[in-house]
């Protein structure tokens, strides 16, 4: 609204007022003239002895600003003085800024508010442009439009507000789509419009997604919308503000326009240093509201805050981008001894088995195929790790009982613990109920962890148990793995899940602790190492027994808190 301060009496009693006192005997006539508003220019005579009604309503005053009230305010001649009453109007009238609660006496150069319109009460006109014709089409038998008057510090704090909204909603997103939709999300709050609709745009300019919403829902790929406002803001780079639609031939006899339903239209395109990233569309499909220039303005530098997370979101995924080369070439040749190990023993065992083969000794054949096996398992190891390692997208989640993943990471385990005389078993509840995890990516963090377990334990006394079990919070399931090997230092255990740190040698590639770190945190879980009681190492991982957002879920009723402001 226009100003804040409420008052009764804008002139002290028993003073004169500050200025001279209105009278048309000194020869001047006295008008009220627009300085601010969409009839910014019109000059409204006062004849002496004839009180006038300011509104949409008045023969004499013709206002086409929607904020007025068909009977805003009257202004009433009284023994040489001229007075100002609000009427009860719907967006109220202020004096100089204060808001007017009482009747009280005019002085020359105030200033009178109404609505969106600010006029000044002067004794002859100061502007020399011709009043705008009041637009024929303009309904004004409708309710007043109720809008935030741009005449006050309220407009200040919106923006403030906007861009706080949006900079805590956009800040660290790196998706496009996810900036779009949370922007829509907020406009639609902040506007109330009857539908947003957003788009993003490729370098050439050509929509490549769009997304809209409105009060009730928000959703992606938007129905019929004004294509043309659109690419009218993107090509001239500003905001567009339209009143109403069948007045603006530009864009009156449009298809997609009319299809559309809007009545008045704002559009404002998403630029940051000069690139155009998308735009975003308010409409309003009923005839008592349009929008306004402060809406309009309001709109804008929502869209350039926007703009800018756009462009950083886009510099940020081609710096990620860049990064995953380079640790692509890390990787390579971090893993390059290890691979050529594998090779090695694939080509002993092999050859082993040839020879095996020509002279018909299966005693021989059967010495190379151990070899040859396990250098197989080891590529097999290698190459999940690396997949996993180098996979962006999130985890396949689905309610699956733990225990059967249990059972197969010990049977997929055990021929290297025979190998080795290692003994090996499992602890674990087989009535543990569902829990809501990636059932394939799980299965790799126990093949790693048993792994590292089993070359962590010595040759024909080791011994390695992995238990799982629910605590009484009820909240997580952990899963223990434990060997009696001769266990890491306190200091060293965080170095274990950093990628291509190992202590095998060439025999390692670093990834096994590290992709198990990964997959466990992207479920929502922990994953740690700890000192066994005796000797050894126990490896623990707890996953929530649920997850956020799953439908299943029964909610509560959301609760309705105002919004921030300042």
């Amino acid at each position: 609204m226009w100003a804040v301060s409420p008052c009764s009496h804008l002139t002290p009693k028993g003073s004169d007022p500050m200025g001279p006192e209105p009278r048309d005997r000194m020869g001047g006539m006295l008008v009220l003239e627009v300085v601010e508003g969409p009839d910014l220019g019109g000059v409204f005579p006062l004849p002496s002895n004839e009180p006038q009604l300011i509104g949409r309503s008045s023969e004499a005053l013709q206002l086409s600003d929607p904020t007025i009230s068909r009977r805003h305010a009257e202004l009433t001649p009284d023994s040489g003085r001229w007075y100002l009453q609000d009427l009860a109007s719907a967006n109220g009238t202020f004096l100089n800024g204060r808001l007017l609660t009482d009747r009280v006496s005019l002085r020359i150069g105030d200033e009178i508010g109404c609505g969106a319109t600010l006029f000044r009460f002067v004794e002859h006109a100061t502007l020399s442009e011709p009043a705008q014709e009041l637009d024929p089409n303009f309904d004004t038998s409708a309710e007043s439009i109720v809008v935030t008057s741009p005449h006050s510090l309220q407009a200040a704090r919106d923006h403030l507000r906007m861009v706080h909204r949006l900079t805590v909603s956009l800040a660290g997103i790196i998706d496009s789509t996810t900036i779009l939709r949370h922007l829509v999300a907020i406009l639609v709050d902040e506007f109330k419009p009857d539908r947003c609709v957003g788009v993003l745009m490729s370098d050439a300019n050509n929509i490549t997604g769009s997304i809209e919403a409105n009060h009730k829902r928000i959703s992606d790929g938007a129905t019929v919308f004004s294509r043309a406002i659109i690419f009218h803001a993107c090509t001239e780079v500003c905001g567009i503000r339209i009143p109403n639609i069948m007045n603006d031939v530009r864009f009156m006899h449009d298809d997609d326009t009319v299809k559309s339903g809007a009545k008045s239209f704002l559009c404002a395109p998403l630029v940051a240093h000069g690139k155009i990233l998308g735009a975003v569309l308010l409409e309003i499909h009923s005839s008592n509201r349009q929008w306004s220039d402060s809406e309009l303005e309001l709109l804008s530098t929502s869209c350039g805050h926007a703009a800018l997370a756009l462009l950083t979101a886009t510099l940020a995924r081609s710096r990620l981008q860049h990064e995953r080369l380079a640790a692509m070439g890390e990787t390579v040749a971090s893993i390059s001894h290890s691979v050529k190990n594998m090779l090695q023993g694939l080509r002993s065992g092999a050859g082993a088995i040839n020879l095996a083969l020509g002279r018909g000794d299966l005693e021989l054949a059967r010495e190379g195929w151990p070899i040859l096996a396990r250098n197989l398992d080891r590529v097999y190891a290698l190459t999940f790790n690396m997949l996993a390692w180098s996979r962006t997208n999130v985890p396949e989640i689905s309610y699956v009982q733990i225990y059967p993943i249990i059972e197969d990471s010990i049977a997929l385990v055990r021929g290297a613990c025979e190998r080795r005389s290692i003994t090996i078993h499992a602890n674990a509840e087989p009535d543990m109920p569902p829990i809501p995890i990636d059932q394939t990516a799980i299965l790799q963090v126990l093949l790693n962890v048993l792994n590292n377990a089993i070359d962590a334990s010595p040759s024909k006394t080791g011994l390695v148990e992995l238990a799982a079990s629910i605590p009484k919070s009820g909240e997580f399931v952990e899963i223990t793995i434990t060997d009696n090997g001769c266990g890491i230092e306190s200091g060293n255990k965080e170095e274990f899940f950093q990628a291509f740190r190992t202590t095998k040698g060439q025999r390692g590639t670093g990834l096994g602790l590290a992709v198990a770190r990964k997959v466990v945190l992207e479920h929502k879980g922990e994953i740690e190492l700890v000192d066994a009681n005796s000797s050894g190492t126990v490896c623990r991982i707890t996953l929530p027994l649920s997850r956020e957002g799953d439908p299943g879920d029964t909610h509560g009723p959301t609760s309705i808190e105002p919004r921030n402001r300042f």
